[in-house]
């Protein structure tokens, strides 16, 4: 697939981007401790190009559901890796970034196999330029080194609406290799979190969440300058970050937020899930 270029002149590549991403999600799999995966039915399993991850109590979530890599799979593994993930209470997302060797073959298996559009997802891409936005005032952002500093995992998991166990999802990521985690405090409380994982030059930001009582105040500005400027110096020539499409009857503060740091919108990405 050719290289692809925004019109503020960032590369990426969206197969290099996809690739990132499942590092991304694995690890968050894979750092969940084993007894609580083991209670909540935490699971992951690669099916030749698709990496799946399934939540059995939270099988109906389709962001925690996702069988990723379709789009460079046969149609074979997409159907094994469904079957396995429906085997085990999930309706699991099944993203398609647009113009893959194998997204048609894929799309139209899903469609022959009951699957319908999901909330898609907007990818956008940056080049390390500075940022060109000012530092809101009165947030500090601080980078973890451990996951015993701050409450980062019980952040991100409220600020997701999520239950309190799956705070674990997020709370061993700080210190993980390839790995940066941050806190924005205000008034020396920690109020939000923001993560990103660097491989290969591409830092792909993310578990950007922020406490109700703190919302509007500029934490997740604040964090995406402090890890646009860290990107930048560890030598990153792409960043990428991914949000919910903008949709008149859903929030689009992160989306908003998203374009103001200097990224722009790469491709829609639509999520394949079988009707409730």
């Amino acid at each position: 697939m050719p290289i692809r270029t925004t019109s503020d002149g960032a590369s990426y590549d969206p197969v290099e981007l996809d690739r990132v991403e499942r590092r991304f999600w694995g690890d968050i799999w894979d750092s969940v401790p084993a007894e609580v995966a083991r209670e909540h039915g935490i699971e992951r399993r690669d099916f030749g190009a698709i990496q799946a991850g399934v939540v059995r109590d939270l099988g109906q979530v389709g962001m925690m559901n996702l069988l990723l890599g379709a789009g460079e799979a046969s149609t074979g593994e997409l159907a094994a890796a469904v079957s396995w993930a429906e085997e085990r209470g999930a309706r699991p997302y099944v993203p398609l970034s647009p113009g893959l060797p194998g997204s048609g073959a894929a799309e139209d298996w899903l469609q022959a196999n009951g699957f319908g559009d999901a909330y898609a997802w907007m990818k956008f891409v940056r080049d390390p330029h500075p940022p060109r936005f000012p530092a809101p005032d009165g947030i500090e952002v601080v980078e973890l080194g451990s996951p015993d500093e701050e409450p980062f995992g019980t952040i991100a998991a409220l600020g997701f609406g999520m239950p309190a166990w799956g705070a674990e999802f997020f709370a061993h990521l700080p210190g993980r290799e390839g790995w940066r985690c941050y806190v924005a405090r205000i008034d020396g409380e920690a109020q939000a979190c923001g993560a990103m994982v660097i491989e290969d030059g591409i830092a792909e930001l993310g578990i950007g969440a922020t406490l109700e009582a703190a919302r509007g105040r500029g934490c997740q500005t604040a964090l995406l300058r402090r890890r646009i400027g860290d990107a930048a110096a560890a030598g990153c020539r792409t960043l990428f970050v991914e949000t919910g499409e903008r949709v008149p009857d859903r929030p689009s503060a992160s989306y908003r937020n998203i374009l103001k740091a200097g990224f722009e919108e790469a491709y829609l990405r639509p999520n394949w899930q079988r009707p409730a």
